[in-house]
């Protein structure tokens, strides 16, 4: 009981800390939701795309497609997951937006 208790409080303490909107700052709630919960699950998402890259990159090569295979699933996965502030999920650390909040950067959808 005691620990079911625990666990629900750290879920609300998270989730409350979470819905400060317009801040500056990200807050302590979304810091601690991007370290344990954002980033491990990237990490383990960058790494099943870079394999799945790895699989497809001969015939991608072959076709003509290997260099905007790799920017979307190898750089992209990799830059969301290693190089953000913690807590931060709509800029990058050079300050260019993450590619999944604004306009296709990879190419036109035509």
């Amino acid at each position: 009981m005691n620990k079911r208790l625990c666990v629900i409080l750290t879920v609300v303490f998270i989730f409350t800390f979470t819905c400060s909107v317009m801040a500056e700052e990200p807050s302590v709630g979304s810091k601690i939701v991007d370290l344990f919960l954002v980033r491990p699950i990237s990490l383990v998402g960058a790494t099943v795309s870079t394999g799945a890259y790895l699989v497809m990159s001969v015939p991608l090569a072959i076709m003509g497609g290997a260099e905007t295979a790799s920017t979307i699933m190898v750089d992209a996965p990799w830059r969301f997951t290693n190089q953000r502030y913690l807590g931060d999920f709509s800029h990058y650390k050079d300050n260019n937006s993450i590619a999944g909040c604004g306009p296709c950067k990879y190419g036109s959808r035509e």
